[in-house]
This record gives C-alpha cells, sequence and structure tokens, in this order.
C-alpha cells in the first residue's frame, strides 16, 4: 500500500503540480494545459517518463475526457445529455468507481478487489487529496481519473458562476 498526495491548489505554478508521499518526496510532476476549456493533464514520474495523460475526448462536442495509460483509454468521464443540470458518468472497460466521487470520496475496484481509493484531506500543506494504492498496477489509472474529475468540477463551477 501506498499513500500519496496532490495539494488541490498549487500557487507556486499554475500549470505545473506535483503528487507527494507523506514524507514529502515528490514522485510525480503534472503539467496542465488548456484544450478549448477543458484542463487536460500529462503525468510524469522522476525519469520524465510519461505515465498518464488526460485529454479531450476527440470528436466529442460535450465536455468529455479520456484518462490514457499505455495509449489505452482507461476511463471516460462524459457530461450527460441532461439538459436539466450538469451530471457526468464515468465508463471503463475494467475498473468501477463507488461511492461519492463528486465529492472526491472513491473507491476504485476491479471486480471484488479494491485497487484504490481517493479522498480529501486536510494536511500540513493544505487541501488535499489523499490518494491510497493498494495494487500498484492501478496508480496511474487512480491518479488520471482525479484530475479528470478535478477538471469536470471546475467546469461545473465555472458554469455556476456564469449564472
Amino acid at each position: 500500500m501506498r499513500q500519496l498526495f496532490m495539494l488541490k491548489e498549487d500557487y507556486t505554478n499554475e500549470n505545473k503540480r506535483e503528487i507527494i508521499t507523506r514524507d514529502g518526496d515528490k514522485i510525480y510532476t503534472i503539467e496542465c494545459f488548456d484544450d478549448n476549456g477543458l484542463a487536460c493533464y500529462s503525468v510524469y514520474n522522476n525519469k520524465q517518463e510519461e505515465i498518464v495523460r488526460v485529454e479531450k475526448h476527440i470528436g466529442s462536442t460535450i465536455p468529455c475526457l479520456d484518462v490514457v495509460v499505455d495509449e489505452r483509454i482507461v476511463f471516460t468521464v462524459e457530461q450527460s445529455e441532461s439538459i436539466s443540470k450538469m451530471s457526468f458518468q464515468i465508463t471503463s472497460d475494467d475498473l468501477e468507481v463507488y461511492d461519492d466521487w463528486w465529492s472526491m470520496d472513491f473507491d476504485i475496484m476491479s471486480g471484488y478487489r479494491k485497487v484504490s481509493k481517493v479522498r480529501n484531506r486536510w494536511t500540513g500543506l493544505g487541501d488535499a487529496y489523499e490518494i491510497t494504492v493498494f495494487e500498484k498496477s492501478s496508480e496511474p489509472e487512480t491518479i488520471g481519473l482525479m484530475l479528470a474529475l478535478d477538471s469536470v468540477k471546475k467546469i461545473e463551477a465555472n458554469m455556476k458562476s456564469v449564472k
């Protein structure tokens, strides 16, 4: 098991963030870029190898993000067709998301196995997401999904501020 943390807001550099261990060691660097209003991400390990990216779904006219690991889409987070309210759905071939993913308090399951979980946590560094990984192979997927959900939450916040 490994616990990682990402600050929700890093005001030192808007386009770069870090994922760290409980001891403060940097594990991953996150680069953020904008794609027509959607926050997209590339996550790199300490060797500058990309482990996951969150990108706009090709050809989609509604907010839709793909979480890509090893050139394979592992999650798609897509706005539902509901006109009455903004809602999103998560799809994946291999993994399932349980609990309140909108509040960033969820588990990722592979069948009956919990492979990871994400929780909101207040740390000494500030408000953060805590990522607990039970199966190391699911670490990129978990980080990518967390970032995709963070991006769609920003979309919703922007929509509410416009109204």
